[in-house]
This record gives structure tokens, sequence and C-alpha cells, in this order.
């Protein structure tokens, strides 16, 4: 069993990677949202990792109430976290979570929503939702 990150409380990058082994999406039947914590350097640099740490607590708190019923919730590394939702509805799941972390909150996140397309792996679709949010 793996523990949870220190920091959130979310899953650890290892327990997303083991549930991509496990689960081997068809069609849209996954979707994904990623969410970039904004400003996290500055707050470490400025306030202590300390102020950073709560700042990635507040994030992971928003990212778990937005997605509800996700299959799974975890912090990537840095300031990266994504939740994974599966099934028929998992596309709408994700953009519904991706619109409730985009509105005014604390900390300010950059968020992207994307659904599995047919030669994804993980890493493209994990790649496809950073360049999303680097544009954003």
């Amino acid at each position: 069993m793996l523990t949870a990150d220190h920091v959130t409380g979310l899953e650890p990058r290892a327990a997303l990677e083991a549930f991509f082994a496990a689960h081997r999406p068809d069609g849209t039947s996954l979707a994904m949202v990623l969410c970039d914590v904004m400003g996290l350097k500055h707050v470490n640099e400025r306030d202590g990792f300390i102020a950073g740490d709560a700042c990635l607590r507040q994030a992971a708190d928003r990212l778990r109430a937005a997605a509800y019923g996700a299959d799974i919730v975890a912090r990537l590394g840095g300031d990266e976290l994504v939740a994974v939702f599966t099934g028929p509805a998992a596309a709408m799941a994700a953009n519904r979570a991706a619109a409730l972390l985009s509105a005014a909150g604390q900390p300010p996140l950059r968020v992207a929503a994307s659904a599995w397309q047919t030669d994804d792996t993980p890493a493209t679709l994990t790649e496809r939702l950073y360049a999303t949010v680097r544009r954003s």
C-alpha cells in the first residue's frame, strides 16, 4: 500500500502510475483534470515552505471537492495535482471539475481537462494537459 503525499494527503504519483497500469481505457471512458498552483514558487520564496505547503493543501482541498466521484486524486509532483475519472460520464465529470476549479479561489489555479483519445497513453494524455495548462 502506498502512503499518501505528506503535504497534500492526496495519492502519490506512484499510485497514479499503478492506477493507469491497471486501467486500460477504451474510447473516451477516461478523462483527467490537471491543476497547477499559480505562484507557488513565489510563495515559497517570499513566505517560506510552510506557507507554500499550506497553499498546496488548499489546492488539494479544492481539487478533492471539485473532483467528487473521481477514481483517483493525486499529486503528480511539485505544484501539479490531478484527478482521473472513468466510465461513460468521465469527460463530463472532468469538465465539470475543471469549471469549478477555474472559478476564483485561493490559491489561484491554472486548470485543464481532457478525455482519453484513441492513440493516447497515460504520458501523452498528461503531456496534452500540461501543454494546455501552460497556454492558459
